[in-house]
Formats: C-alpha cells, structure tokens, sequence
C-alpha cells in the first residue's frame, strides 16, 4: 500500500471521520464555554442579593470542601452575575473556619454567606440544611465546580412559573428500562437528556447544571440522615431523584446551550465523577434506593411521562 493509499485510509476511516464531526458538532458548545470564561474573568463583581421583599425567597444552596477551596473563585464569582438575583446565596461547609481561604472570604462582601455545619453529609450538605431553614421557599442547588451562565437563576424560575409543581433542572438525564420495566444500568440511560420536554418520572436532574426545587416536592425522608451515610452517601442526584419518586413530583427540563457548565480549571482532581459514574457506584446507589424503597417506587408509573 503506497503512503498516499495510507493516509487515505487513515483519514477516512470510520472512527477519525466520527472523531471529526464530534469536533464539528461541539465547536459552538465550546465557543459558547470560552466566552462564558471570558465574561466571568473580566467582570467586576456585583452584589448577588436582592433587596426586594417576595413573598417566595429564592434560596441558592451549595457545598465544598477544601481539595475544592482553591478552584472555588470562579464558580463563586458566576454566582453574582445573575440576572435575576436570588434572597441568599449560601455554601454550606464542614470543616474548619481557617481552611476558608482568603478569596472566598471576598466574596462574602458581595452577599454570599459562608455557614459552617457539623456532621460530614458530603455532596448532600447542598439542600439539607437549606431545605430545613427555608421550607417554603425554591431552593436552587448548584455545584462547586463549574462556571455558571448568567441565565441560569432566571431560566429555572420562568419554567418554574410554568410548572411550579415539579422539579426543574438545566441538565437531565433519562432513565431506560428494559422490556421487563427493569431500570437499565447507569450507563444506559440517554445522557443529557433533550428530546423530552414535558413534566416526566423518567428524567434526573444532574446537579452540575442547577437545579431548582419548589417547596415540599420531596419526600420526609429526604432528611434521613443514616438512611443517606448507609446507603446513598457519595450520589446526592440518586438520594434526591428517589425522593421525588416517593412524593410523585416529576422532573422537567429548562432548554439551555450550555448543559454542562465549563469546568473551573484544576477542580476535576477531585470529582465524585470518576467514582460514581467511571467505577459504576450509581449502580449500587440505584440497587439500595430500590432495596430501602422498593415497594413504594414500584407504584410509581415511571414507563409513563
């Protein structure tokens, strides 16, 4: 085979042609991600809090820990450029009042309220202690890790206007089941669900995108901690998702462009990711949801939508 015959096929194989329109397909995602880096970077921070008085509070609840800390300004800084600005911004941390560092105490300024918890619940720290204090009030929950669109408070609250009774999140994924009605591992499930648009059981909010929750849509036992430290500690999306079921409130997807949030650099050396999804833990987390509950969940129609 001559060396042109070579490069011929190397270039039109099937696998570097896939390779080639994957790269094609994401290039506006990743335009769209650079700039939001950009914008984040330059702006001048804001004053994130309302001074409004509403009748419903829009609570934003987060979580950290110190591996985390370094990585945690920009994520922070994104959450002052809302445009529609919540009652409080707060991150929920176990761990001593020194470890904070300096950057994340100028935030503070700003109107982010740094509260300090007992008892490690890990990623389950971001709507326990909130949901608590605030039970009337829509929480939002959103992660440490990444940057967040300006958008992403204003577009939860306008489909939360329009289905107030359901959970609503950026970024979901869609449960499959095989023919038997038998939940499909992990893995299987369409990820970064978009096709359904509609309130449905079969979607799961992921947290990286942001995810709002109107009041008392989640069962009682969503604050069962030894429930949660024996059997779901490390998969606050599982916990939270068999809550739902348990209460009947469906999930619904807020259309966006940029699903998953760009990442702040450095902060994927410590992910429950790699665990969870790489080494299949959700698939144990799943088995126990469906061991605790078993008998409830199956009453629920998630076939239907």
């Amino acid at each position: 085979m001559s060396l042109a015959d070579k490069v011929r096929k190397f270039i039109y194989s099937p696998g570097k042609v896939a390779k080639i329109r994957n790269k094609i397909k994401n290039m506006p995602y990743r335009c769209r991600c650079r700039r939001l880096v950009r914008q984040v970077k330059n702006a001048v921070p804001v004053y994130a809090v309302t001074t409004e008085k509403r009748a419903q509070k829009i609570i934003v609840s987060m979580t950290s820990y110190p591996p985390r800390f370094p990585y945690l300004g920009l994520c922070l800084k994104s959450l002052l450029l809302q445009s529609v600005k919540p009652d409080h911004i707060i991150l929920w941390l176990d761990c001593r009042a020194d470890e904070v560092t300096q950057e994340m105490r100028s935030y503070e300024q700003y109107g982010i309220t740094i509260r300090f918890v007992k008892g490690d619940l890990k990623p389950h720290k971001k709507y326990f202690f909130a949901m608590q204090e605030f039970p009337d009030d829509i929480i939002i929950t959103v992660d440490d890790d990444v940057i967040y669109p300006v958008d992403t408070i204003e577009s939860l609250i306008k489909k939360h206007v329009e289905y107030p009774g359901c959970v609503c999140a950026r970024r979901v994924h869609k449960v499959t089941l095989t023919s038997d009605g038998i939940i499909r591992p992990y893995s299987e499930w369409i990820d970064k669900c978009r096709t359904v648009h509609e309130p449905s059981f079969m979607l799961v909010p992921t947290g990286v995108g942001g995810v709002l929750y109107p009041p008392h849509c989640l069962d009682n036992r969503v604050f069962d901690i030894s429930a949660i430290t024996r059997h779901c500690l490390m998969a606050d999306d599982i916990w939270l998702k068999a809550m739902e079921l348990l209460k009947g409130t469906k999930v619904v997807w807020v259309p966006n462009t940029i699903l998953t949030p760009p990442y702040t650099e450095g902060s994927q050396e410590s992910s429950l990711y790699l665990s969870n999804v790489h080494e299949c833990r959700n698939d144990i987390y799943i088995k126990n949801m469906l061991m605790l509950f078993g008998e409830e969940l199956r009453k629920v129609p998630m076939s239907g939508e």
